[in-house]
């Protein structure tokens, strides 16, 4: 239910966008010459060229001299001045499909090492707006006029609506156009040697999960600091293929391999781990919690790891900054 109201407001918010937009709407397509993702530790995924959102053809309008106003009657329309977009902040929204509609929920807002709330956000800035938005291997891969955020009484959610939909599937980071974002290379690793896996079992083992299972694993290498070090981030899961009951060993987690001093360890990000000896279905449908992006949002420098949270009748995201042996969540929306 929850599922069919979000993709019908998603679809009343694109039509309303189409609909009040005080600019021709013109037919499109999307170029999406996005390179894959590296197969192996050793070449590195060089970040494409951005692809502009394409515009149609202007018509100019006729001269028009406005009639003079007679002061005993009231007008009946009024329109507020269009605001301009901030400079020291920016809204940060996260979007994937949901039942073929591109679904983009507010985050929050990011300034200059500054992380701010929906509800501030929308304060700050309640207006339509272009948005740059970034894949997983490309920054700025479209440039898209955004919808003034709506509050979704379902989802408890703001959301954003575009007024053309994207057809890939894969996760998008979007902020304002000119909120300046870094991005490094990401290498995704084939794990040949179980390097990885047996580090995803020992953790798991310390956690007291006595005979871990893994059957996914996803493993990424990246510079999250910039210093020429990098860090290596482990998606795993181990659930019941129905997502229906969970029991005891069933789990999905993001963890980050990383060398603290001379020692390597392995830490969680953000995860589940179920510990109930009999089939539980007081977690019916648990979340999948996937790697999606590393970008420097707040213009520190470091990159942060966005991790999409995947339901059964809905998805989300969170924003994790890596400080040293901290891991922070700044930003988090789903439904």
């Amino acid at each position: 239910m929850i599922r069919s109201t979000l993709s019908f407001l998603v679809l009343v918010l694109s039509f309303s966008f189409i609909a009040c937009s005080q600019t021709p709407v013109v037919s499109i397509s999307l170029e999406t010459p996005t390179p894959a993702i590296a197969a192996t530790a050793g070449p590195e995924v060089t970040l494409a060229s951005s692809t502009p959102w394409v515009g149609g053809i202007e018509t100019a309008l006729a001269a028009f001299t406005p009639a003079t106003p007679n002061p005993h009657v009231l007008p009946t329309f009024s329109f507020p001045p269009t605001m301009e977009p901030p400079t020291d902040f920016s809204p940060v929204l996260y979007g994937d499909k949901l039942d073929q509609l591109t679904t983009f929920f507010l985050l929050g807002g990011v300034g200059r090492e500054t992380w701010l709330a929906p509800d501030i956000s929308v304060s700050r800035f309640p207006s339509a707006g272009t948005y740059s938005l970034h894949s997983f291997t490309q920054k700025a891969k479209y440039f898209v006029e955004g919808s003034a955020p709506v509050f979704s009484p379902n989802c408890e959610q703001y959301i954003v609506g575009f007024g053309a939909p994207l057809d890939e599937t894969t996760g998008f980071v979007g902020v304002l156009d000119g909120w300046d974002v870094m991005k490094r290379t990401v290498n995704e690793l084939v794990d040949n040697e179980g390097f990885y896996r047996q580090s995803t079992i020992n953790w798991l083992k310390a956690e007291g999960v006595p005979a871990p299972q893994v059957d996914s694993i996803h493993v990424y290498r990246v510079d999250i600091e910039g210093d020429g070090v990098d860090e290596v981030f482990i998606s795993a899961a181990h659930l019941d293929k129905f997502q229906h009951t969970t029991k005891a060993g069933d789990y999905s987690v993001v963890l980050i391999h990383q060398v603290v001093g001379n020692k390597a360890v392995t830490k969680l990000v953000v995860g589940d781990i179920y510990r109930s000896q009999e089939p539980d279905s007081s977690h019916p449908h648990p979340p999948i919690y996937s790697l999606t992006n590393f970008i420097d949002l707040n213009q520190d420098g470091r990159l942060e790891v966005i991790v999409e949270i995947q339901k059964w009748e809905g998805f989300g995201a969170r924003v994790f900054q890596i400080d040293g042996d901290d891991v922070i969540q700044t930003l988090s929306a789903e439904c």
